[in-house]
Order: C-alpha cells, then sequence, then structure tokens
C-alpha cells in the first residue's frame, strides 16, 4: 500500500510533462550583420585581392617573353615561357647559396648565444647582472643607419671587408639585444620549481638549459629564427658596403636585372625579372610555412609574458 500510495504522490508531477527546451541549435542566437561589419569584410576582401593579384601578375609576367610583356603587358594566360626561370637561376643559384649560408650561420650564433646569455640574465646571479642587461637592452634604441659607417670602419680594420664573415659577425652582434630581451623575458616568465627540483637532482647549469629551458623556450627560438631570417634575407645596403660584385648575395644579384635606362642600355626583361623575384620568394614561403605555427605561439607567448 505504501508503494502505491508513494506512486501515486508521485503521478501528477511526472504527468506533468516537461516544457520543450529549445536544442543547441536553436539555443545560438542569430548574428545580426551590421553596416560596420560589412565595410570591414569588404575591406578585408579587397586587400586579399588586391594582395593575390599583385602575386599572380609576378608569377604570370614570369612565363612570359619579354617581348610579348612589353608589347601586350596585359595580355594574361597567354602561352608559358619557361626560358626565364633557366635564365634566372643560372644567375641566382650561387648568390642564394651565399645568402642561405650567412643566414644560417648568423641565426645560428643569435641563437645559441641569445640562449646562453638569456639564461645567465634569467637563472644566474651575479654583480652587475641587471646593468649589464639594461645595457644590452639600450643598444636596441641605436637605429641600424646610424651604425653603418662605424661598423664599416671596424670590419676593414678586422680585415672582413670582402668576406662573408663580415656579413656574419654583424648580423650575429645586431640580432643579439632583440634577442636576449625575448628569451630573457620567456625565461624569467617560468616558475622557479622547475629548475630547483633539477639542481636537487644533480643537474648542473649547463644541464638545465639544455634538457630543460631550451625545449621550454622552442617556440620563441622559433620567432627569434624566423625575424632574423627576413632581416638577414632581405638585406640590401650591408653587403653591398662589405662584398665585391663576384661574391654578391641574393638582392645584390637581382639587381644585375634592372639595369638603368640610358641610351646605351636596353630595357630591362621583365620575364627574367620577374622569374629572379619569384624565385627569391621561395625560401620565405618555405621557412614561414614550416614555421608559422611556432612563430604565432612564440609571439603570443612572448607578448603575453612581457
Amino acid at each position: 500500500m505504501s508503494t502505491t500510495t508513494r506512486s501515486d504522490a508521485r503521478s501528477p508531477r511526472s504527468a506533468a510533462a516537461p516544457p520543450d527546451r529549445p536544442g543547441p541549435i536553436m539555443r545560438r542566437r542569430r548574428r545580426r550583420i551590421t553596416v560596420p561589419a560589412v565595410v570591414q569584410y569588404v575591406l578585408l576582401i579587397g586587400l586579399a585581392i588586391a594582395s593575390f593579384f599583385l602575386i599572380f601578375v609576378m608569377v604570370d609576367l614570369s612565363f612570359r617573353r619579354g617581348v610579348d610583356i612589353n608589347v601586350h603587358f596585359w595580355r594574361l594566360f597567354s602561352s608559358p615561357y619557361g626560358g626565364n626561370y633557366h635564365t634566372a637561376l643560372l644567375k641566382l643559384l650561387p648568390a642564394m647559396g651565399r645568402t642561405m649560408f650567412v643566414a644560417v650561420v648568423s641565426i645560428g650564433g643569435i641563437l645559441l648565444a641569445g640562449t646562453v646569455s638569456a639564461y645567465a640574465f634569467a637563472r644566474m646571479h651575479f654583480p652587475g647582472r641587471d646593468v649589464l642587461y639594461y645595457a644590452v637592452l639600450a643598444v636596441m634604441t641605436v637605429p641600424s643607419i646610424i651604425l653603418l659607417t662605424p661598423h664599416f670602419v671596424l670590419a676593414n680594420q678586422l680585415h672582413l671587408v670582402g668576406s662573408l664573415w663580415g656579413l656574419i659577425v654583424f648580423y650575429v652582434a645586431a640580432g643579439l639585444p632583440f634577442a636576449v630581451f625575448l628569451i630573457t623575458t620567456f625565461f624569467r616568465s617560468q616558475p622557479d620549481e622547475v629548475f630547483q627540483a633539477a639542481r636537487v637532482d644533480g643537474a648542473s647549469e649547463l644541464q638545465s638549459l639544455i634538457r630543460i629551458a631550451v625545449p621550454l623556450a622552442f617556440p620563441i627560438l622559433v620567432t627569434v629564427a624566423m625575424m632574423n631570417f627576413l632581416t638577414v634575407y632581405g638585406d640590401y645596403i650591408w653587403p653591398t658596403l662589405i662584398l665585391d660584385k663576384g661574391n654578391d648575395t641574393l638582392l645584390m644579384a637581382l639587381q644585375t636585372f634592372s639595369p638603368r635606362l640610358d641610351e646605351y642600355v636596353n630595357r630591362p626583361d621583365f620575364g627574367i625579372q620577374s622569374a629572379g623575384y619569384a624565385f627569391a620568394t621561395i625560401p620565405q614561403l618555405v621557412v614561414f610555412g614550416l614555421g608559422m605555427k611556432y612563430f604565432v605561439a612564440g609571439v603570443t607567448s612572448g607578448a603575453v609574458k612581457a
């Protein structure tokens, strides 16, 4: 009887059907399309089309003969011609090899010296640490264009003029201040307990750097490497001061495709010129394609930690 009474007591509640709850799709609020949003999307789409259109024109010109470009510039999708790349590669491959050698060695020196210095500033205590750290940061405030003359005089005294090492030494020196600042900021944001536990287990400072600090700072290191790669790869002023014509870098070699127009020089071949610039963008696309994920993580982490 008690069971029946309880079930009868619950029956009015169970008989009342629960109200219809909207599903997850119904819960979503429809976004209202406003005029500022439409204008924003239109501007972004227009900028994207303008940017990719210029790249498309460059690639299209690289597959056309110079005579065809001069006569019919806007005649796109014409018959492809691969001789421009053959001519451009013959002139640019040696310069590309020298540029990549300078970039790889310079970035390696910046990462090695910057990581060791940043770990010392962040995790070690020695007299004058803060003074030395702020002195390194003060170098970042000096414009690089002002240092061209002192750097050239110093390179001449060190007998580095005409050598690729004249580029590497000064690229490493120019890239170290920002690398030290960014990596030091990240190292200081890491918990001290991790490094203290490593010291308790008997790890030295070098082992803590290699096994703990460097793996944690991998996105930051990739960010530093990519930013310095863009600087070294796209530099034109300093190589023209240091190197000879037979030892030119990629941008110096590209300038041979753009002769001055006077009564003794013919019009430049825009097909070969476009092929050279299209070929020069390949390393940058490869670097950004492989490291973009770590680059974004490193920039975000550095911005938040700073």
